[in-house]
């Protein structure tokens, strides 16, 4: 490799085996360059002023920004970029960081938004989680020719010993011992050099989403990691189709959370909140006849408001394709009570099929002016279960 290209980010989906990579990354190359410096930085704003220019570089990131590939462009730099399904990512956080649903779906979201830009305009070294590349020696003859570097079996031997799961346990056990994780270390605590936490080292199996998720949080998943899926071909399968006389919970993370699309926020234990003038649902059905979908919604409840409130959204509901009228028009919002339970018809489907539908709202307030609570979020409305007339 040209000694212009200094530049190497190690880029990698939460729970691929990232900071594996990171390491062995950075021990090949120093062994051939000498001093590196390195550390995590999913923005150039995140480097610090006083790195030496002619200095090479190796970054750790999630969710590399704009500015990133940017300087990445501008600097001949490479990337080696680590992959892993979307729905055990999220298992990956949960099960070893002890992370809240909420918090490690948004973080796999963002990822996944942004590593697949990784694949155009630089030269990328992809390595996939579940082929266990992390596991195999010969990973790292890959990322030294990748680089250009010339490393001896030797070499390659000691490093690939030092990053087996039970060397790294070790050595995270004697960072412990020397307090490198601060005087009351958590499983988000991490050393600020090669980045190990307490408890970082899983057991490499893939598939574990389907015995820690709920299937509405794989659902979720799913839905929000499509870009990614379609850019490294991950086939994840739609939700199976809606027994009519049903009704799918979206609350206590329940299967209706997988027939939600585009226009939903993260959800959470009682269910989702429509962001934005358009929210869909997608909506498998069977073949059969005319039916009605059923709707649990609630509306923002008012929290200790200093005057009556007055909500002045309104919405309705259609169907995709059928533009000439709504399946529902709700225009006196402001009567609509806090919960209720909404239906509008469905046309017969002669073979099975997805029915989609999208909730439309106009005059939307942030939720502070309306008096319903603190938070700059748009007011809309909360699904808690989808369901079919028998």
């Amino acid at each position: 490799m040209e000694r212009t290209a200094r530049l190497i980010l190690c880029a990698g989906q939460y729970g691929s085996a990232s900071t594996w990579l990171y390491n062995a990354v950075h021990a090949l190359a120093e062994a051939e360059w000498g001093p590196i410096h390195r550390q995590f930085a999913d923005s150039p704003d995140q480097l610090p002023e006083d790195v030496a220019p002619d200095l090479p570089m190796i970054l750790k990131s999630h969710a590399p920004s704009i500015g990133m590939r940017w300087l990445l462009a501008r600097t001949s730099g490479r990337v080696i970029l680590s992959i892993r399904e979307p729905r055990d990512a999220v298992a990956s956080l949960l099960g070893r960081f002890q992370l809240d649903y909420g918090l490690a779906s948004r973080r796999v979201q963002k990822s996944a938004e942004t590593l697949p830009r990784l694949l155009q305009g630089f030269p990328c070294l992809l390595l996939r989680y579940e082929d266990g590349f992390f596991r195999d020696q010969a990973t790292l003859g890959r990322i030294a020719a990748f680089l250009g570097l010339a490393p001896s079996p030797a070499l390659l031997r000691s490093v690939f010993d030092a990053l087996t799961p039970d060397a790294v346990r070790a050595r995270i056990d004697d960072m412990l011992a020397q307090g490198r994780f601060g005087p009351n270390p958590t499983t988000h605590s991490h050393d600020g050099v090669t980045h190990w936490h307490p408890g970082h080292v899983g057991d490499g199996q893939p598939g574990k989403f389907a015995s820690i998720l709920t299937p509405g949080q794989q659902g979720d998943v799913a839905r929000r990691t499509r870009n990614f899926q379609r850019a490294f071909d991950y086939p994840i399968p739609g939700p199976p189709p809606i027994r009519p006389g049903s009704m799918l919970p979206l609350e206590a993370w329940g299967p209706g959370l997988a027939l939600l699309d585009s226009g939903f926020g993260v959800p959470d234990e009682d269910g989702a909140w429509t962001e934005g003038e358009e929210a869909w649902l997608d909506l498998p059905m069977e073949a059969g006849p005319e039916r009605r979908v059923l709707l649990d919604l609630e509306l923002p409840r008012p929290v200790r408001p200093k005057r009556p409130v007055v909500n002045p959204m309104r919405w309705s509901l259609w169907q995709e394709g059928i533009e000439e009228a709504p399946l529902i028009d709700w225009t006196e919002a402001a009567a609509t009570p806090l919960r209720q339970v909404a239906e509008a018809r469905l046309p017969a489907m002669a073979a099975p099929g997805t029915c989609r539908v999208a909730f439309r709202f106009q005059d939307l307030a942030p939720a502070h002016i309306a008096g319903v609570a603190k938070s700059r979020q748009t007011l809309g409305l909360r699904l808690r279960a989808i369901g079919l007339s028998p």
